[in-house]
């Protein structure tokens, strides 16, 4: 690796903070309305289409800023050099989660509606209540204290990693970076039990009598492969405007390109090995949630996804030139993001229509008003805060970086 250890005071200017458009403030504020209006025209007629559009959309954006915390962490813990210059964009994502735990309550609400477990005595495919809540695992109560407790333990190392970042660019203290450190090698343990825990809760108890070990590793995969393309979309676009030109360049987006190409092989690795596990063992207990999802309309949808998530990306940024472009990465970056919004959908309404493909203004509605929020959100961040850490130690040698 070659990098250099100065960089220009130019270089250094350039990282202020985002100056976004009024067009743009008003594009994600007309999408919060869209998504507001969609969700509660739905309530009133279907309340259970309602709740799994909001599911989606709430997992979502959950995972992305997530993505943006564990993105820092591992920045922190193996002392990463190229990633500097847009380890802020990712810090950007960790302001949704006062939203997310305020949207929390949102989806409490939707609990009868969304998960058979939640209404007492209740009894599936002859299979007592006992059985249906894991042995009292999955209460509403429990669901609630489970979500809330873990939410706050997000939002802290979230804010932790935030301050200590934006009192850097003040003071230009090393020792920042030192004990943000710290906190990264406790938050990503961490990061892999709560949300394993939360992945259950959320998406796996919508149907009870299915199980998968795997599970939590294939939202993982998801939500790392969904936030990578996130991050390149906003850099590029970000390069595009202005905010990060001189600090970004071409092998900085060779990087994103490669992590994007690795992951969408990582996804598809986990997802085939969760379907050809269950598929070849041919348990009732298990094989019952792939049925629908395969043999029916749903099994396009899943061939859609490995497409958007897996086969694009994969051939797409084979060759290095692809990563380097702004228009492919923004093309793929895209695609993908569809595909994790179609693998969510996925995952969740063949539990409520398991014979039939619903698709709608409902889905498509909450799911703007989601992108909404969070796309409001990190510009209220970026605009607030520079766009690059520019007294991160490392910063310098960042912006010179040369692969």
């Amino acid at each position: 690796m070659t990098t250099a250890t100065t960089a220009s005071p130019a270089a250094r200017a350039e990282a202020a903070p985002l100056r976004a458009s009024l067009g743009v403030r008003a594009m994600f504020g007309i999408l919060m309305v869209i998504g507001a209006a969609a969700f509660l025209i739905e309530l009133g007629s279907d309340p259970t289409r309602a709740y799994a559009a909001f599911l989606i959309g709430y997992f979502f954006t959950l995972g992305l800023a997530l993505f943006g915390t564990l993105f820092t962490a591992i920045h922190y813990l193996v002392g990463a050099t190229w990633s500097v210059v847009v380890r802020r964009v990712a810090e950007s994502f960790m302001a949704y989660f006062p939203v997310a735990f305020l949207l929390f309550f949102v989806l409490l609400l939707g609990v009868p509606h969304l998960y058979v477990w939640s209404t007492p005595g209740v009894t599936a495919h002859g299979i007592d209540a006992e059985h249906l809540t894991k042995g009292g695992w999955l209460t509403p109560s429990a669901f609630a204290f489970r979500g809330l407790v873990t939410l706050t333990i997000w939002s802290l190392f979230s804010w932790f990693f935030i301050r200590n970042s934006t009192r850097q660019d003040q003071t230009g203290d090393a020792g920042l970076t030192r004990s943000s450190t710290k906190a990264a090698a406790i938050f990503v343990p961490v990061f892999a039990i709560t949300l394993t825990l939360m992945s259950f809760d959320l998406l796996m108890s919508l149907e009870p009598l299915w199980f998968s070990t795997m599970f939590g590793v294939y939202c993982f995969a998801g939500l790392w492969q969904a936030g990578l393309a996130t991050l390149t979309i906003a850099v590029v676009l970000m390069r595009r405007q202005g905010a990060l030109q001189g600090i970004v360049n071409k092998i900085h987006y060779h990087d994103l390109g490669k992590y994007l190409i690795a992951f969408s092989v990582f996804w598809m690795y986990i997802a085939f090995s969760q379907f050809m596990l269950i598929w070849y063992a041919n348990l009732p207990e298990e094989i019952e949630w792939f049925i629908p999802r395969t043999y029916t309309g749903w099994g396009a949808l899943g061939i859609a996804l490995m497409a958007f998530k897996f086969g694009i990306p994969f051939f797409a940024l084979l060759h290095q030139k692809m990563k380097e472009s702004e228009a492919v990465l923004l093309t793929i970056s895209g695609g993908i993001l569809l595909g994790q919004w179609i693998d969510l959908y996925w995952v969740v309404l063949p539990a409520f229509s398991p014979e039939r493909v619903i698709l709608g203004w409902p889905e498509i509605g909450v799911m703007l008003g989601f992108i909404g929020v969070f796309g409001w959100v990190v510009l209220g961040f970026l605009s607030r805060h520079p766009v690059a850490a520019a007294r991160d130690p490392f910063y310098e040698r960042s912006v010179r970086f040369h692969g």
